[in-house]
């Protein structure tokens, strides 16, 4: 603790200093001062370095209750601790409106002030507590569980200590989330649900904002885990919430499987999209996704897509996707789908001479994970099917510009590109996708795409946790050089200088 006296005396101001390292051997005295205005002067020079003001009430010129009026409104984070040989009443009533906790009467004794100052001492720690724990949980919000897995910094912060505290126990990983999620988001109910699941299990539970879900690490048996998880399904009903619904993994042992254990919660939770919400849903290993586009419906489908007979291809497609019975066959087949267009695409697209590998721009998690209904994936197949068939450069794909913005919000921190989207999700001309875009949202997409890394940075540094290399690649940006430029080209000033100002949105 970083200590200031301020008496008239100067044997009172050393008698005293001496009290205070015997009270707390660990404290520094950083100065004595004779009066008020010398103490302020220091404060001035030296902004947030005292942890405590010891000062008498009476001093010439600035006296010890201006001082703690003062910091008081100042909102200084500074406690000060008033002495005074008056033992009256007065004092201590003005000492308290400023906010003083402690007041001594002269000649102060050795364990009173030792008190007092564990009194601050922990008060402080509780504070410091919260304050970091506040922190910890702005600064999760803008990770994934996939994220801190993989970053052994964040690793050995976030999910290292859970691990230790359940040496060598198997975990289950669960996921969580509300259709309607942003009244999920802001309830205390819901978050004193998912503490409660976090204490039984003597697990965690962590928010992720990007995608408005809850991940609990769950360690235990796997039968009270599910009968657990079930009754969050139907407690939630009761207080009100719009249909939440549970993915759970397989179990795991390790702190390296908490990414798989959270793809295999994700695709489990997947399957609402066909058995529909308010349900746990548990993955198994034995499934066998079949894909209904066999070779038959394939010819018949490209067929109609090449003669521009868009209704029998919109009838085709959402006949594929309203047979599937599992969320791993609806992926499959959704993926054959899009590969056939893009074998389609790259056919009839002459613009480019030579065509890249086929890949699918298509997620089990930024795709499918993000609708809420099967209705909703049939739409969003079926538009792009529809696209294929009609003259592009006739129409005006507003849902494609949508989707696109889906995209950036999804996946703003990988390495995509207009013409990456164009060739390998919406089958279309890069160009043309380019100006559709243009036109739409008045920006091009790398200025649309920079801008909103950018404002994202801005969120990141919010948090002291993360280093600027780390919120640079969590904006997307491996170049920490480079990240730094463009934000000051935007903000005017450094991401160290913007964090310094605290002046925040």
């Amino acid at each position: 603790m970083k200590v200031l006296i301020a008496d008239d005396e100067y044997y009172a101001r050393k008698a005293m200093a001496k009290k205070v390292l015997q009270a707390d051997p660990d404290a520094e005295i950083l100065g004595d001062f004779e009066n008020g205005v010398q103490v302020l002067a220091y404060l001035e020079a030296h902004p947030d370095e005292a942890d405590v003001l010891l000062t008498d009430v009476k001093m010439p010129e600035i006296d010890g209750l201006y001082l703690a009026q003062y910091l008081f409104e100042q909102e200084s984070r500074i406690e000060v601790i008033i002495v005074s040989g008056y033992n009256e009443f007065e004092y201590a009533r003005k000492a308290i409106s400023f906010g003083v906790s402690n007041y001594l009467v002269k000649p102060v004794q050795k364990e009173e002030l030792k008190e007092a100052l564990a009194k601050i001492s922990k008060e402080r720690k509780k504070y410091q507590d919260k304050m970091q724990d506040i922190m910890t949980e702005r600064t999760l919000q803008f990770l994934s569980i996939e994220e801190i897995a993989a970053h052994e910094n964040w690793r050995r912060l976030f999910l290292k200590p859970i691990f230790d505290r359940n040496a060598n126990k198997p975990f289950y990983l669960a996921v969580i989330q509300s259709m309607d999620r942003e009244s999920w988001t802001a309830s205390q109910r819901a978050d004193k649900l998912m503490k409660r699941l976090k204490d039984q299990f003597h697990g965690a539970c962590f928010f992720f904002n990007r995608f408005q879900e809850n991940v609990l690490l769950l360690f235990g048996e796997k039968s009270e885990i599910i009968s657990e998880l079930d009754n969050i399904t139907r407690q939630t009903k009761i207080l009100g919430f719009a249909k939440v619904t549970v993915g759970l993994s397989l179990v795991h042992t390790q702190i390296e499987h908490c990414t798989k254990a959270y793809e295999e919660a994700v695709y489990a939770l997947n399957q609402r999209l066909i058995d529909g919400w308010d349900r746990l849903f548990v993955f198994t290993s034995d499934f066998k996704p079949e894909n209904l586009l066999d070779k038959e419906k394939e010819q018949l489908l490209e067929q109609a897509i090449a003669e521009k007979r868009c209704i029998q291809a919109e009838t085709m497609t959402r006949e594929l996707v309203k047979k599937c019975k599992n969320a791993y066959t609806l992926y499959v087949t959704i993926s054959s789908i899009f590969n056939l267009l893009y074998r389609f695409f790259c056919r009839t697209d002459s613009t480019e001479k030579e065509k890249s590998p086929g890949y699918m721009l298509f997620s089990y998690r930024t795709d499918l994970y993000r609708y809420d209904t099967l209705e909703e994936v049939e739409d969003y197949v079926v538009n792009i099917v529809k696209a294929m068939c009609e003259e592009q450069e006739k129409k005006k794909y507003h849902y494609i510009v949508s989707e696109i913005l889906n995209d950036i919000a999804q996946n703003y921190q990988e390495n995509i590109s207009i013409g990456e989207l164009a060739e390998h999700k919406y089958f279309m001309n890069g160009s043309y996708l380019s100006r559709l875009f243009k036109n739409e949202t008045g920006k091009t997409f790398s200025a649309y795409l920079m801008e909103y890394r950018m404002h994202k940075a801005k969120e990141l540094l919010e948090s002291d946790l993360l280093k600027i290399s780390d919120v640079a690649m969590l904006a997307g940006y491996n170049d920490v050089s480079r990240f730094i430029q463009y934000f000051k080209k935007l903000y005017g000033v450094t991401p160290e200088e913007y964090r310094k100002k605290g002046e925040f949105d």
